[in-house]
């Protein structure tokens, strides 16, 4: 059971990392209902530095999914060790 929820944990994190890292750069970022109500809000959501720092979150989540993919490849059977003498 722990081994279909590190596989799901990775496919969870790799598409919101790639949600987060697409999304800022999208028409859709700026128009949604906080941002045409509250005038605060879209001066935050339109800074490029707000922007980078979603997609760097975005970069990192995608980071961590490729770590676990590569440290649980043992348990998924992806890697053979060799025999040892």
């Amino acid at each position: 059971m722990s081994r279909l929820f590190a596989i799901l944990y990775v496919i969870f994190c790799f598409d919101m990392g790639v949600f987060l890292f697409i999304l800022p750069w999208v028409d859709l970022w700026g128009k949604n209902y906080f941002v045409h109500h509250f005038p605060l809000v879209e001066g935050i959501a339109r800074n490029y530095v707000v922007r980078g720092a979603v997609s760097g979150i975005g970069l990192a989540d995608v980071w961590l999914a490729v770590y676990e993919l590569w440290r649980l490849r043992r348990e998924l059977g992806l890697v053979h060790t060799p025999p040892t003498r």
